[in-house]
Order: C-alpha cells, then sequence, then structure tokens
C-alpha cells in the first residue's frame, strides 16, 4: 500500500495520485483523517461510517465520498468488506494540482451537467441493478490493471475511474429530489406527518446525520425543538379537527399522533389556554 498513517495527527498519507484497495474489516477504525479523496464502496456486510456530523449506515451497493481532511471513523457491524480508491483531483486533472476539494472535478467540463447541491453537499448514493453492475464493472477492472501493470494499465485505470465518477455523480444528481435536510421541506414534511410515531433518530438517521446534530440544526432552523414542533403541528391539527368537525375527543386524539387522552389535554392546555372541549364549545 502507498498509504501510511501519521501518528502525531492520525491522518492517513497518500504519496501518489491514486491506489485502489480491498479491505476486510474486522474491528473499528478510530476517528481519522486523509490528505486524500477516499470512495469507499461496499461489497459485502453491513458497517457505520461516521463523517464529520453525519452518520451512514452501508451495505452492499452503498458508496460514499470522503472529502480531504474529513474526521472519519468506520465500525463494522456484519462482515464488512469494502473497496477503497484513494485519489488525488490532479489524478483527473492536472488543471486542479494542489486543490483539497474532490466537488472542484464538477467544475470541469466533463462534469459540469452534475454541478448541483445534492452532489456537492450529500456524497452517498445507493447503487442498485445496472448501476450497481456498472461500477462493480468498473472498480475490479480498475483493481486488475493495477495489479497486471501491463503496458496501457495506467490509461485503463484513468478511463475506469473517469466513467466509474460519471456513473456515480449522475445517480447522487437524479436523487436530488430524494435528499432530505432541514428546511422549509423538513418542516412541511412533519407537520404533514404529525399524527405518525415520528422520532428524532430516524429524521436524523435519512438525513445522514446524528441525533445531536439534526437536534442542534432543527433548533437553528425552526426556532424550537424536534420535539416541540412536533407538539404544535398536532396541537394545530387538534385546533382544526375540534372546530370543523364532530369527531370524539378519543378519535381527535388518535388522529392527531398523541398517546393517550393525559397527554392530549396537557398539551392542548398549555398551548390554548383552554380545555379541548372549551375550545370546542367556544368555537360553536
Amino acid at each position: 500500500m502507498s498509504v501510511v498513517l501519521k501518528k502525531s495527527t492520525s491522518e492517513w498519507i497518500l504519496d501518489k495520485p491514486y491506489e485502489i484497495n480491498r479491505i476486510h474489516l474486522s474491528r473499528t477504525e478510530k476517528c481519522h483523517t486523509h490528505n486524500f479523496v477516499e470512495i469507499v464502496y461496499t461489497y459485502r456486510g453491513r458497517g457505520r461510517h461516521r463523517i464529520d456530523d453525519r452518520e451512514y449506515l452501508v451495505e452492499h451497493g452503498d458508496l460514499l465520498i470522503v472529502n480531504y481532511h474529513s474526521n472519519h471513523t468506520v465500525e463494522p457491524i456484519e462482515d464488512l468488506c469494502y473497496v477503497d480508491l484513494m485519489l488525488k483531483p490532479e489524478y483527473i486533472s492536472e488543471s486542479l494540482r494542489g486543490t483539497e476539494d474532490v466537488f472542484l472535478l464538477l467544475q470541469l467540463q466533463d462534469f459540469t451537467e452534475f454541478n448541483t447541491d445534492a452532489v456537492r453537499t450529500h456524497a452517498f448514493v445507493r447503487l442498485e441493478g445496472e448501476d450497481r453492475k456498472k461500477v462493480e464493472t468498473l472498480i475490479e477492472w480498475t483493481e486488475e490493471e493495477q495489479n497486471r501493470r501491463a503496458a496501457g494499465s495506467e490509461l485503463v485505470r484513468h478511463a475506469a475511474l473517469r466513467l466509474l465518477l460519471g456513473v456515480v455523480f449522475r445517480k447522487m444528481a437524479e436523487d436530488e429530489p430524494r435528499q432530505i435536510s432541514v428546511n422549509a421541506a423538513m418542516l412541511r414534511y412533519v407537520e404533514q406527518n404529525c399524527a405518525e410515531p415520528l422520532r428524532l433518530d430516524d429524521l436524523a438517521a435519512r438525513c445522514h446525520y446524528t441525533p445531536e446534530h439534526f437536534s442542534r440544526m432543527f433548533k437553528r432552523y425552526a426556532g424550537m425543538t424536534f420535539k416541540d414542533y412536533l407538539v404544535s403541528c398536532r396541537i394545530k391539527r387538534a385546533k382544526r379537527l375540534l372546530r370543523d368537525t364532530e369527531l370524539p375527543i378519543e378519535r381527535v386524539i388518535s388522529e392527531c399522533g398523541f398517546s393517550n387522552r393525559t397527554a392530549f389535554f396537557k398539551h392542548f392546555f398549555n398551548a390554548v389556554g383552554q380545555s379541548p372541549l372549551q375550545y370546542r364549545k367556544n368555537q360553536k
């Protein structure tokens, strides 16, 4: 391997522009950084990657892009085997020599059509079907050429990597409408689904954030905690049902996602200043 760990800084150092390795991880790889871009493709098993404030549960077909100097931890959960493609941007284009940001690749002519917020900010993609087959073929082709060192091997490796990046960036761009983040759309999602048993941990996982980071981001954006916002949405729905329908109280409680009558009456009184029955009567 051409990558070594600088123990004083917990940074992995790559001394060439590109290398690919297959890894079977049996124990947690502690927090570290890289002086290169790391593309991690899961071939088998399951694991957990934490990249800065985001957490990713991965299985076969999942691909992650880890940018320069990101804090990165890998934890195997079940028989985790993955391929590491380690590169520096100048391997793709000499114009990027000395840069330390993988997403500067999106400024190159071949990749400009993929230059979207989804690709730049969500460096994770789940590959299935034909896309998975294409990526695995390109990875295996690159591995074979690296090990053979035959005439033209460098040319083939370079071309295969460009093709692989094209497939991955295209998939990320196509997935843009499905990306979830803490924004106005997230608040609408909570409001529209407030009757469901929404959990902060589940939403954080969908955004690939740790629960702690998601909680901080939600409060910063919404001006209140996730729990308080969820309750406010449920109270808003309860007021509408009490005002506009003749549904019995027990049905209103279930339609608004409250776990029991006591919790509903307590939250409603704290928010409105009167009981649900009084509120309904006053609206007539």
